[in-house]
């Protein structure tokens, strides 16, 4: 019963990340939209040249249509890589900040142990 408590609230904590972080970006382009657009069209150029160069470094037929049909798809690519990088990011922050809560707190097991090492 425990292991399916744990796995339940690993999945929902999970989905809480994913739906926070996709809302975090959605509101971080509208911002963009209506308050500083050439950030919009830098992040534009940016995924466009890392689509050409990546689908150049394909063989002849492939990269033109790997091409192609990802330029069809441009908003929902972009918007997929910013979720993905801001994700990623995110990540990276809150792993540091564990990491850090972990080393500042002994926990209750390194305290016991360090208590019960002091009476002998």
């Amino acid at each position: 019963m425990q292991s399916s408590w744990s796995s339940t609230k690993h999945m929902v904590r999970s989905h809480i990340f994913r739906i926070w972080t996709a809302s975090a970006v959605l509101a971080a382009y509208i911002y963009g939209w209506l308050y500083i657009p050439e950030v919009l069209t830098w992040w534009k150029r940016t995924t466009t040249n890392l689509i050409e160069t990546g689908c150049g470094l394909l063989p002849y037929p492939w990269g033109d249509r790997i091409e192609a049909t990802l330029g069809n798809f441009g908003l929902w690519v972009q918007i997929t890589l910013a979720i993905i990088v801001f994700r990623i990011l995110m990540w990276l922050v809150l792993s540091a900040l564990r990491r850090t809560w972990a080393a500042r707190d002994p926990g209750p097991e390194r305290s016991m142990r360090f208590s019960t090492e002091d009476r002998l």
